[in-house]
């Protein structure tokens, strides 16, 4: 008995060719954080501008070029300047030569039966400079979007782009051309800038990119060696195309290893090895070597092949898989940019990663065709790595990576998803074991299983750590292993030594492609396990399974979304069903959910065809998330496959209102109010009245996506009622109790702080220094509105991240005040002298210093810390992240409006009670009416303020004797916990 265990992802069959539309897009977008995008996007472009900025006025200082146009047609153009003082230069990865490729197999007449050439496919492209977007050879398929009307265009971005998608316009020429993907549509860019630019694509849809330009290993400025500790490390860059493809599961960049193979490393983990820098590095990005001009059998196996000498070799320091494959980069013909009709022949993994490029972008059409939806870029790296051709030593090795891209192969193995393949995209669970059991093909046919995941951005390299620092920069650790009766197969890793070849004798717990390979299985059964060590981050970690070498006679595909559903609703789920031979399959659910039952239409096949399962009577199932599988038993094997299914309840559930309290006596004007998310709930509906029927409301917002609503502008000394409503798709909920708040009374101007330790204050001139000081609040009161004034001399405020902390006593809490201002702006950029202040405007940048100046607005809000307590120590933090510059905190000064209880308002927990007589002519009964317990603090004030008399009593009926003092006005007030109110009071004898 075979059984076949897949969690697959929901899928739409197409049979036509395949065109993204914006219902594709939409799909993959919904999955992403765009908020977090955004916000990462400004972050990127800030941090780009501020090293920039700075690397070129250094450059003005030490004679270095700005950018160099090559005689091969290579560009390089200054990016930023170590912390070692080293300049980076990005540079395009070119020697000179011709190419040749096997994607023609996926083309249009390519012998596997496909029609692929890119229709509607919109891969990006980041190069030196412009494309040339007139040119012959793309039919108006190329847009340079950050340069729409230039016209001085450059031959390197001109060749990658047509290697990509250029049209065979001239094939009785001496140099014909023709791309990988003839149909597909290009949006590119200078490479400048190409983090926060590759971060704005994604909502539009970006799954594929290509980089063909990295840092060189030989700096273009005086010839010298880049520094060791960079070579190879798990830099800022490499964690920043992490940090994107973490926002973005479905996108893949592709970027060129480079061309340094035949230089050296100052202090390599082994002479000859050890070349890969920067953006290469990056774990979740698929690195590209170039190899020479293949020889291709009849049948499109690989019948020899050998790596480019030029080509970088790798590892990483910590010793993953690196180059991760290798395409064909040696002498490829392809567009160029003097003229509209103008070829020319390039060589370099310049030419290599275009190659693969444009072949990924066919599997990804080819997938979609298939299955209605695009593989997550996890899946699609795994494939190309999992289908290469092994070449160079057994294994993955430091020169080809995992082998020689093999488009036909990766094809096949969409196509015989089910039966002769699987492909699944799977959620592993802390703590949780997935199995499936596979038949192998046998004999001559290995049977390999691999996993892929894109994993967590890690700890960076700054240098500090040495020369070949090799500690992993994974962060989720996954295990995959086959066996059989009492064998273990276990995934390849790389040797110590980069010159052995790879081992596979234990797990890997350094690459997050990890693949095991028996080369002559027998024909029988095996149990492919995935696993993983520690904590997974985030408490889950979804990765692609790809299984070679395996025969199937049965096989589901799912045609249909993953589905939410309100509980007094059906979900239908539909799936093309397929068998090889004769026999009859009948069909069954897995992981109903207690209560819910499941119909099938047909019951049973015996042929290929259509079936539709039913879960109904939902309205009987807690609200969640479930994967609900449908398995195929033919009496000798089973095949099952699971789908997402998410249930809301019509019965939607009052919150519960966290902060402010019920009756809250003095709340600050602006505030955040909180509440107890509820997972049956999308959507939350705050309402603020003056009103506790809320006839009128203050404040009516709708479509709140959380349990925190900054709220502002609240009138002083007022009551106000507040409440929420939640609701979902499918019904709205009851409204929240009715609470009660009374805004407090401001008093502002008396309540400035100004610091006096400056023993810490020096910016040092290295990078990422720090500097702080302090201010020692002694005072207890309330914030109710914050500024702080600040005076720093620094030469590039650019470099500076900003922050104020407040005491321990209130949590410690951060507020970013400036995060690398006004990087980019000038040449130099000295200074700030500013107030930061909530109602000031947005900061602009002067040309002379102080470049900030004026009643600016923090980066974060400052009434984040209103409502708490201002009481303690509080400290001004510069973080410097660049060298070469330095400064000092001149001032520092926080003046607070402090927010208190008014006199003559009235706390609603005092409602009912009574102060007679009044007048009174000495004896004051005070009867509470039992509405408050615990002890009460009963004080009388004269009208200038003073406190003339006290008293503590838990009683609910307490008598004052005020007869000794004089006639006239008197102010009572009652505390009782959080609870205030104060009445006036008339002494007539």
């Amino acid at each position: 008995m075979k059984t076949k265990l897949i969690l697959g992802i929901i899928s739409l069959m197409f049979s036509s060719i395949y065109a993204q539309t914006k219902e594709d897009v939409s799909k993959m977008v919904s999955e992403y954080d765009l908020d977090k995008i955004r916000t990462k996007e400004i972050e990127f472009k800030a941090k780009h501008e501020a090293r920039k900025s700075k690397a070129v006025a250094l450059a003005k200082i030490n004679g270095w070029p700005l950018s160099k146009l090559n005689e091969d047609g290579s560009y390089q153009e200054l990016m930023y300047v170590t912390s070692d003082g080293y300049p980076i230069y990005y540079s395009t990865d070119n020697v000179v030569a011709a190419r040749s490729t096997r994607t023609n197999y996926l083309n249009t007449g390519g012998g596997l039966g496909l029609t692929l050439d890119g229709q509607g496919m919109v891969p990006r492209v980041w190069d030196g400079g412009t494309v040339r977007r007139t040119h012959s050879g793309f039919g108006g398929r190329v847009n340079t979007i950050d340069d729409p009307t230039g016209t001085t265009y450059g031959s390197h971005p001109t060749h990658v782009t047509g290697t990509i998608l250029a049209l065979p316009w001239n094939t009785t020429t001496a140099l014909p051309t023709k791309g990988m993907a003839t149909a597909a549509t290009a949006r590119t860019f200078s490479f400048d800038g190409d983090e926060s630019e590759a971060i704005s694509e994604l909502p539009q849809g970006m799954i594929l990119s290509n980089h063909s330009y990295g840092v060189p290993l030989i700096s273009p400025t005086n010839g010298a060696v880049a520094p060791a500790w960079l070579v190879g490390a798990y830099t800022e860059d490499a964690r920043a195309w992490d940090e994107i493809t973490n926002l973005s599961t479905y996108y893949l960049p592709v970027f060129s290893a480079g061309n340094n193979g035949t230089d050296n490393n100052t202090n390599p983990i082994q002479a000859g090895y050890d070349k890969l820098i920067g953006n290469k590095v990056s774990k979740n990005v698929l690195t590209v070597a170039s190899a020479n001009d293949a020889t291709i059998n009849a049948d499109g196996s690989l019948g020899s092949v050998t790596i480019s000498s030029f080509s970088s070799q790798g590892p990483t320091d910590d010793r993953r898989i690196k180059p991760d494959i290798a395409g064909n980069g040696a002498g490829l013909t392809s567009t160029n940019s003097t003229s509209n009709t103008a070829t020319t022949s390039m060589s370099g993994t310049s030419m290599s990663a275009p190659n693969v490029t444009g072949t990924l972008t066919l599997l990804q059409q080819h997938y979609r065709n298939i299955h209605g939806h695009f593989m997550r870029s996890a899946m699609l790296k795994g494939l190309a790595c999992h289908t290469a051709d092994d070449t160079g030593r057994p294994g993955p090795d430091v020169n080809f990576g995992w082998g020689l891209l093999n488009a036909k192969k990766a094809a096949e193995t969409i196509t015989g998803d089910g039966l002769t393949s699987i492909l699944s995209e799977i959620t592993l669970n802390q703590g949780q074991t997935y199995t499936t059991t596979v038949r192998a093909v046998g004999g001559a046919t290995p049977l390999i299983a691999s996993a892929t995941w894109t994993d967590l951005p890690g700890a960076i390299n700054d240098g500090t750590h040495g020369d070949n620092y090799n500690v992993p920069a994974l962060v989720n650790d996954l295990d995959i292993r086959i066996t059989r009766l009492s064998t273990t197969y276990f995934p390849w890793k790389l040797d110590a030594l980069p010159s052995s070849n790879a081992i596979r004798t234990g797990d890997n717990n350094i690459d997050n492609v990890e693949a095991v390979k028996i080369d002559a299985p027998t024909a029988d059964d095996y149990v492919v396990t995935i696993t993983h060590k520690g904590n997974l981050v985030g408490g889950n970690q979804k990765f692609a399974l790809v299984i070679t070498g395996i025969t199937s006679n049965i096989a589901l595909e799912s045609t249909s979304d993953d589905l939410t559903v309100c509980s007094n609703q059906n979900a239908v789920f539909t799936f093309n069903y397929k068998q090889t031979g004769g026999g009859t399959s009948t069909f069954s659910a897995i992981n109903l959910p207690s209560g819910a039952t499941a119909s099938f239409s047909p019951t049973s096949l015996s042929a290929n065809g259509t079936v539709t399962m039913t879960v109904s009577n939902l309205n009987a199932v807690p609200y969640g998330n479930y994967s609900i599988g449908i398995s195929a038993n033919n009496g000798s094997e089973t095949e099952t496959r699971f789908k997402s299914l998410k249930v809301f309840s019509t019965t939607v559930v009052a919150v519960n209102q966290i902060a402010p309290t019920n009756n809250y006596p003095d709340l600050p004007t602006s505030y955040i109010f909180k509440w107890a998310e509820d997972d049956n709930s999308e959507d939350y509906n705050l309402q603020i009245s003056t009103s506790n029927t809320f006839a009128t409301t203050f404040l009516n917002v709708t479509g709140i996506k959380s349990g925190a609503y900054a709220v502002s502008g609240l009138a002083e000394e007022t009551t106000y009622y507040w409440r929420v409503i939640p609701s979902n798709r499918c019904a709205t909920g009851p409204s929240s109790a009715t609470r009660s708040f009374v805004t407090g009374k401001y008093i502002c101007g008396a309540n400035t702080y100004t610091a006096t330790d400056f023993s810490n204050a020096t910016i040092a001139t290295t990078q990422d220094v720090t500097a702080s000081v302090p201010i020692v609040v002694a005072d207890n009161f309330k914030i109710g509105d914050l500024n702080v004034t600040v005076d720093i001399t620094h030469t590039w405020i650019g470099d500076m991240i900003i922050t104020l902390k407040g005491p321990a006593a209130i949590g410690s809490p951060e507020i970013i005040l400036f995060d690398q201002p006004c990087a980019g702006s000038n040449s130099t950029y000295p200074n700030i002298q500013a107030i930061l202040d909530d109602s000031g405007v947005n900061h602009s940048c002067s040309a002379t210093a102080p470049v900030v100046s004026g009643t600016v607005k923090p980066n974060q809000s400052l009434y984040d810390l209103n409502g708490l307590n201002a009481q303690g120590t509080w400290t001004l933090h510069v973080l410097d992240v660049g060298p070469g510059d330095g400064g000092s905190i001149n001032t520092f000064a926080l003046n607070f409006c402090k927010v208190e209880q008014s006199l003559g308002l009235n706390d609603s927990v005092f409602n009912n009670m009574t102060v007679y007589p009044n007048p009174t002519k000495g004896l004051l009964n005070i009867n509470l009416n039992a509405m408050v317990t615990g002890e009460t603090i009963y004080s009388i004030y004269d009208f200038q303020g003073r406190l003339i008399a006290s008293k503590k009593s838990s009683e609910s009926i307490e008598t004052l004797n005020i007869g000794n003092f004089a006639d006239g006005l008197y102010v009572l007030t009652l505390e009782n916990g959080k609870h205030k109110t104060v009445k006036k009071i008339v002494l007539n004898k």
